[in-house]
């Protein structure tokens, strides 16, 4: 499943111009995302995880049954990556990333998880859940 969905999240990303470096394997990938002089990491393990589980911070994980079901496996998929890279559209499509931040938080009912951690030129640190 992983090979095939980070294939995905890749071509998805290249085809709109992001520059993309892997960093890791499997479940321990990262894609180093770049454009226009901005960049982002995406971690694979937390899509893999909310895709294949119930939920991912449930200890212990639990396989989501549904998914041996092929269509919702698609939809379940296709729904979580859509969120994931709509995340990326807002950092990568706003020149002021207060702007963008407050994009995702309008939009923050639609996802399901949400975490940023901006770095700024001064190294300072904020999280936005």
């Amino acid at each position: 499943m992983s090979p095939i969905i980070a294939d995905i999240v890749k071509a998805i990303l290249r085809s709109l111009n992001f520059q993309i470096m892997e960093k890791g394997c499997g479940l321990d990938m990262v894609f180093i995302i770049k454009r226009d002089g901005k960049h982002a990491e995406f971690y694979l393990r937390n899509l893999f995880l909310e895709i294949a589980t119930v939920d991912r911070d449930q200890e212990p994980l639990r396989f989501d049954e549904n998914l041996r079901d092929f269509d919702q496996f698609l939809a379940k998929t296709a729904g979580i990556v859509e969120s994931k890279l709509n995340i990326l559209f807002h950092l990568f499509g706003e020149e002021d990333m207060d702007a963008a931040i407050e994009s995702i938080i309008k939009d923050a009912k639609r996802y399901e998880r949400i975490r940023i951690w901006r770095f700024d030129k001064n190294d300072s640190e904020q999280k936005v859940r």
